[in-house]
């Protein structure tokens, strides 16, 4: 059985704007009986940019990122698994245009990321629960161990890992987990995103368990 690869936590990545007008976002009333949220669906994402300093994956909205078309591209031909892309629209805030005001930078395409598969695990992170009988989803309780794991880039020592069950992973190179926290991915992503110098991206360690 061939070893998996190590992989990260995506802690955090670049947010330098806000959701645009023509977005369309459907969100549903928490489950009554856990109260825990329902996923935003997403219709078309429209995201209005207020700075761009090459910045090539940023984050637009909760559970929702943006990639540029050429660092998409890029990660196709590398044969990275587990990513899609969907069109969508970026333009400029007034904050932008305030400090843009001859359209000067030019703003590359950029593509809705999708990441198609999820995978299991104790998390790490959140304590799982029972499984709630209204939505069928696991309930997850925050422990403190989110709080230092997400604030763990402010400091000097490594937050607690992600855990991510080996035998529910299928060569994915980012995904979700079933727990509410951010995608996980490879070192084969963080080597394709270090090659290119994609800016401002936060690994964090995770760690496989059986």
């Amino acid at each position: 059985m061939t070893e998996p690869p190590p992989i990260f936590t995506l802690i955090a990545c670049p947010m330098i704007g806000q959701l645009g007008p023509d977005s369309r976002i459907i969100e549903r009333d928490p489950c009554p009986t856990c109260n825990q949220p329902y996923p935003e669906e997403v219709e078309f994402l429209d995201y209005e940019l207020d700075t761009w300093e090459r910045a090539e994956l940023i984050k637009a909205a909760r559970d929702n990122y943006a990639i540029t078309q050429r660092l998409f591209s890029v990660m196709q031909q590398a044969g990275l698994q587990g990513l899609a892309a969907q069109d969508m629209q970026v333009s400029r805030s007034e904050v932008f245009a305030a400090n843009d005001p001859e359209n000067k930078v030019v703003i590359p395409e950029f593509r809705r990321l999708l990441l198609l598969e999820r995978a299991d695990g104790p998390s790490g992170w959140w304590e799982r629960g029972p499984q709630c009988p209204t939505c069928q989803r696991i309930v997850w309780r925050a422990t403190d161990r989110v709080t230092q794991a997400l604030f763990a880039k402010y400091g000097n020592k490594p937050g607690p890992p992600r855990q991510v069950s080996a035998a529910t992973w299928h060569g994915w190179d980012a995904f979700y987990l079933s727990d509410p926290g951010p995608p996980v991915v490879t070192e084969r992503f963080k080597r394709v995103a270090e090659e290119q110098k994609v800016e401002g991206l936060v690994l964090a360690p995770a760690e496989w368990v059986p």
